[in-house]
């Protein structure tokens, strides 16, 4: 076959592009009702794949349904370690996982109640360990290898205000990470994390002005990452592309902690 004189200059110039990465796979994203979650759920599936979206909100299921007839949904609410464990138990063996729902909590120390603690790590953490057990144990048994992101916070690395008990779910989910990526990576199974700094979902939003201005001055960037850019890492660490990437964070907070 003839090739244009200028065909490799075309192929080195195309930038490179994860479209065709995710086409005839499947995930499981957590929390895809709202904000990181609901918008990686959307780049997945304009990318192809095949998404399950789970939530504990059915009207937000619902609109997501709405614009993305494709998806898949699945309301449980993942504080109910049965219920949640026989709803990942019904879907298929899924290539891409990621645990994103998360609840916060502002309040400080002295303040925190059992009740308190109860609720944000049966979120933050004994649910992502839930649905990894589930989900990872699926994978194994396919032999097809895989990817999961667990969604962390630059909170595990730094001192917030009022935040102390969020921070130490986060720094649970990053030593979680590890710990999946040393029992999972024998069978082809990446585990990585993404650390957000503050970007203004629902939850970021709970933040007082002030504090977000503060926080945006303190970035090298001086300004506040937005949810494409958390997308946008998890689906680098999701592809081929970050294939020798395994137990690993990356910050995306616009140089917060630099």
């Amino acid at each position: 076959m003839d090739l244009p004189e200028n065909f490799w200059c075309v192929v080195l110039l195309t930038p490179f592009t994860m479209d065709h990465v995710f086409a005839g796979k499947t995930a499981l994203v957590t929390g895809a009702g709202r904000g990181i979650g609901r918008a990686v759920t959307k780049a997945l599936c304009d990318r192809g794949a095949k998404v399950y979206a789970l939530s504990k909100t059915e009207c937000n299921l619902d609109s997501l349904k709405s614009e993305i007839p494709s998806v898949e949904t699945i309301c449980v609410d993942l504080s109910d370690w049965e219920a949640t464990r026989d709803a990942v138990k019904a879907i298929e063996a899924v290539d891409f996982l990621v645990n994103n729902a998360g609840v916060a909590l502002v309040k400080s120390f002295l303040e925190t109640t059992k009740e308190d603690i109860d609720c944000i790590f049966d979120v933050n953490v004994k649910a992502l360990i839930n649905v990894s057990q589930v989900a990872g144990a699926k994978m194994i048994k396919r032999h097809k290898g895989g990817s999961i992101i667990n969604l962390s916070s630059i909170s595990s690395k730094r001192y917030g205000q009022n935040v102390g008990m969020y921070s130490a779910t986060k720094a649970a989910v990053n030593t979680i990470t590890r710990t999946m990526a040393r029992e999972f990576g024998p069978h082809k199974i990446r585990v990585n994390s993404v650390s957000p700094g503050l970007v203004l979902t629902d939850m970021g939003e709970m933040h007082p002005v002030e504090r977000r201005e503060r926080h945006r001055r303190e970035t090298t960037l001086k300004k506040l990452p937005d949810i494409e850019d958390c997308v946008n890492a998890i689906l680098f660490l999701l592809s081929d592309a970050a294939s020798g990437t395994s137990g690993s964070d990356i910050e995306v907070d616009c140089g917060f902690l630099a």
